[in-house]
């Protein structure tokens, strides 16, 4: 039997699909390792960190668009912290694709000051259903996923970079569930 040219075609856009997505899940993969085993150099300088969220809300409005959500961005100014600025906004983006991915309602986006002279608190919150088999102490391990019932394009992946690469520069990121209210919370 022969194939005919829209199979063909169909067939070979199938396989650029996958291969996308492997070459997507092998970067990952890649700059998790990196992030993880101390492995990426880091350049920690005084960055404005609202300017970082605000640049990442930016890059990702088309999403937010096509999603029909506005998110609610609250930034205190001249937040200014030690952080390398690639690594601050991978971190960023990260928590706000995965609110795109799984949230049911555009997130909260809070940044504070915090006492200290260069410390903050950064929080993106929205609500969230189905995560009754979420276990958020987990969300930063490698491949965890949540529910694995749930379909998605994830990878596992995104939260355990942004968890690394956290603690790479000596700020922590948690993560909390609270009904079905989900926050993730980056201190620097």
């Amino acid at each position: 039997m022969a194939v005919t040219d829209k199979e063909r075609d169909e067939c070979v856009a199938a396989a650029a699909e996958r291969l996308t997505a492997t070459r997507g899940l092998v970067d990952a993969l890649f700059e998790y390792a990196k992030a993880d085993e101390g492995a990426r150099a880091l350049v920690v300088v005084p960055v404005d960190v609202g300017a970082v969220v605000a640049a990442c809300v930016a890059d990702l409005h088309p999403t937010f668009v096509e999603r029909q959500w506005e998110p609610t961005v609250r930034l205190d100014e001249d937040v200014v912290a030690p952080a390398d600025p690639e690594a601050l906004a991978r971190i960023v983006e990260n928590a706000l694709v995965n609110c795109l991915r799984y949230g049911a309602a555009a997130p909260a986006i809070t940044l504070r000051r915090a006492a200290t002279a260069d410390g903050f608190t950064l929080t993106i919150a929205n609500e969230a259903e189905g995560l009754e088999a979420l276990d958020a102490s987990r969300l930063f391990e490698r491949f965890y996923r949540g529910d694995p019932s749930r379909r998605s394009d994830g990878s596992g992946l995104g939260l355990a970079i942004a968890g690394a690469l956290a603690r790479a520069q000596g700020m922590t990121l948690t993560a909390s569930l609270t009904d079905n209210r989900f926050t993730i919370t980056l201190r620097g």
